[in-house]
């Protein structure tokens, strides 16, 4: 299991976008409430195990319409 949870996702020029820390929800598209451009961007998981082990995971997405 997961104790503690963040996902954040990033635009080109590391304008941070949205942030979640439920494992449940992630990010639609938005943001401010509008759909953002077709583009890269990058998102950043950092979560920590029931062990206490700390994990940091990141990579990019394609947004697509």
């Amino acid at each position: 299991g997961i104790t503690s949870y963040q996902l954040e996702i990033f635009n080109r020029w590391g304008e941070l976008l949205f942030v979640s820390e439920d494992p449940e929800v992630g990010w639609d598209g938005f943001y401010r409430d509008e759909l953002c451009k077709q583009d890269v961007y990058v998102w950043k998981a950092t979560y920590v195990c029931v062990n206490g082990e700390k994990f940091v995971k990141t990579g990019d997405c394609t947004l697509l319409r």
